[in-house]
């Protein structure tokens, strides 16, 4: 397979479907979502921002899903949170959408729709490349999030609170992350020469 070219991810290679059909972007939006609900739910609570597997989730579900499946779950995660549903770490609601934590949300949407889209241009296949898209996600999300944040309070406080205590976090989430796209597309490839 041809590592620069490919237009599909691994879950719609597994599915037999391309990434741009309709009930597989449906499918894998509610999916998606829902696991992105239950990430946000394990948490390290810290103040303003807590650590969650959120990152994790957003990070590996954009490599499998391809973009169009990523942003639909996070996109519909967004939604439900919006309308009061309480799919985020802290509730949910336009409080909490627009609150300390809004600009990672944001950078969620950002970031799905990033690390999607270089997963469809074959950056799965390749350890190097899955753990740079999934640096590349990391750092817009921690770029809204930064920014936000620092409106809403300051750069200092922004820095010290929502930003260095996720490095080291969100590094070893990069590579767990690296790992499961990595051992997703060798256990997917044997199945596939299985069934042909």
């Amino acid at each position: 397979m041809d590592t620069y070219s490919s237009s599909n991810s691994l879950v719609s290679s597994l599915l037999g479907k391309k990434t741009n059909d309709l009930v597989y972007v449906l499918l894998t939006s509610i999916i998606g979502s829902f696991l992105l609900t239950v990430s946000s739910k394990v948490q390290i609570p810290l103040t303003p921002v807590p650590v969650t597997l959120q990152t994790l989730v957003l990070l590996v579900m954009s490599m499998f899903l391809g973009w169009r499946g990523a942003v639909g779950a996070t996109s519909l995660y967004l939604f439900q949170g919006a309308i009061g549903l309480p799919v985020f770490a802290h509730g949910g609601g336009f409080i909490i959408l627009f609150g300390p934590t809004g600009g990672y949300l944001f950078g969620f949407l950002i970031a799905s729709l990033v690390v999607g889209y270089l997963a469809e241009r074959g950056w799965d296949k390749s350890v190097v490349l899955t753990f740079t898209s999934m640096t590349i996600g990391t750092l817009v999300i921690y770029l809204f999030g930064v920014i936000w944040l620092s409106y809403l309070k300051d750069l200092n406080t922004a820095l010290i609170f929502g930003l260095l205590p996720f490095i080291t976090p969100d590094i070893l989430k990069i590579c767990l992350g690296t790992c499961l796209v990595s051992a997703g597309w060798e256990i997917s490839e044997k199945f596939i020469n299985r069934k042909t």
